[in-house]
């Protein structure tokens, strides 16, 4: 017998009180990234650890014991009496290098917060926080200018978008699920930049603060069909298409001059030019994705994806960031030894493999900037239940020493733990 619909109500707002609390509790995801002061930030391309320790394949991926953010129609495999919860760390061990040098880097946070569950026997949904961007760098050039001398140049960045979203499966048929996304937007981008000049006492150096704040809705859009085309293998595929949409916020920009003292305090001589509250919007371009997926049961499953995103569309309050169009192509999947072994823990363990490959909105110097990535992980169930531990890793580069540019060499490890339960079912007394 399903719950009453004050108790479910207490759920949803007890669940979403846990996820605000965490958030809050822990800080966003932080990055150290020169590549991180273009356009939004440095896209959180990580997903959720199931996902992520298969490449990152989404778009065709349905299952009743994992959330999948990324594709709204996913959720169309909730069973009908269940809830599911998933929350996860992440982390990032890495080498930043160029032709004359390497610098260590490494973050450690929480990562994102899913809850899933049925609202009708046709009608799924899951909410969440997931991270959409991040910023993160710290960056210092040096030149000798002729007619100047030495030229000091600092660039200084933090802060990124979170993503708290609501979406839901319409089960339009046995086989094919549509599904709809409506995502709250927000955050704060503080970017920073100098010149100065350290061997001209007289010379005026200029400093350059640039906030932006974020907060609106965004929408998205996904379809899956699955269909057994054997006695046990199902075919499955999937599609999302997010629309180009205006993300309304406010920008503060304040360029000045000032005399760098003695003891590094900056005494600021003029404003050059200011806005204050400016209202405008940040132009999100549209974004298409489609996948593939082959399963047999619970004993393996193998898929691919492929997306696109028109960035070259990009505008920030009226201007153009030199974005090229992204594309993403992912392969993965994962294997389970024995459906029926009870006594060998490790033939129950879900074992994943994947790779990724990312042409970014980036293109440096003539030089595109592209990410590669190899995935491993592991699906530990608890005893005699349904829900896992998740562990994933990433062994990745992104970028090139080519071209004066920095090259990013790292490990990401994410750990999660998925939780299945049957909540909407009123047990006996007795």
């Amino acid at each position: 017998m399903l719950l009453n619909s004050h108790k479910v109500k207490k759920l949803l707002l007890t669940g979403l009180f846990i996820i605000l609390s965490f958030w809050y509790a822990f800080p966003q995801v932080n990055v150290n990234s020169p590549y991180s002061r273009f356009g939004v930030g440095e896209l959180a391309t990580s997903r959720n650890t199931y996902n992520f320790s298969m490449g990152g394949i989404a778009y065709a991926i349905s299952s009743p014991r994992y959330i999948n953010p990324y594709n709204p129609a996913s959720n169309a495999a909730f069973d009908s009496m269940s809830f599911v919860f998933s929350g996860g760390m992440v982390s990032k061990f890495g080498k930043h290098k160029t032709d004359y040098s390497s610098s260590n880097t490494n973050f450690a946070s929480l990562g994102y917060l899913l809850f899933g569950f049925p609202v009708t026997g046709w009608l799924k949904t899951s909410i969440g926080l997931i991270p959409f961007s991040n910023v993160g760098y710290n960056i210092k050039a040096h030149d000798v200018v002729e007619n100047v001398g030495s030229t000091d140049y600092y660039f200084k960045g933090s802060g990124g978008l979170n993503e708290f979203y609501a979406n839901g499966s319409f089960q339009l048929h046995k086989n094919f699920a549509l599904g709809a996304k409506v995502s709250y937007l927000f955050g704060k981008e503080n970017n920073s930049r100098m010149v100065f000049f350290p061997d001209s006492v007289g010379m005026l150096n200029t400093k350059v603060d640039n906030y932006i704040e974020v907060a609106d809705f965004y929408f998205d859009f996904g379809a899956q069909y699955h269909k057994k085309i054997t006695k046990d293998l199902t075919l499955g595929l999937g599609a999302i298409y997010a629309p180009s949409q205006n993300v309304r916020g406010t920008r503060n920009y304040i360029a000045r001059s000032y005399f760098g003292t003695s003891i590094g305090v900056e005494s600021f001589r003029d404003t050059i030019a200011i806005a204050l509250d400016e209202k405008g919007t940040v132009t999100i371009p549209d974004k298409y994705g489609i996948g593939v997926m082959l399963k047999k049961s619970e004993k393996f499953m193998v898929g691919a994806d492929f997306g696109w995103q028109n960035w070259s569309k990009f505008i920030a309050f009226g201007q153009a960031d030199s974005l090229k169009n992204s594309l993403q192509f992912s392969i993965g999947g994962e294997f389970l030894p024995s459906e029926q072994v009870y006594t060998d823990y490790w033939k129950r363990v879900k074992y994943r493999l994947g790779f990724r490959y990312n042409k970014t909105y980036l293109n440096l110097n003539n030089t595109p900037l592209n990410e590669f990535g190899i995935t491993f992980g592991l699906g530990l169930p608890f005893p005699r239940s349904l829900s896992t531990i998740n562990l994933g890793l990433e062994f990745g580069r992104k970028g090139t020493t080519s071209n004066n540019l920095i090259q990013d060499n790292y490990i990401k490890v994410n750990l999660d733990i998925s939780i299945w339960e049957r909540w909407f079912v009123k047990r006996p007394l007795f």
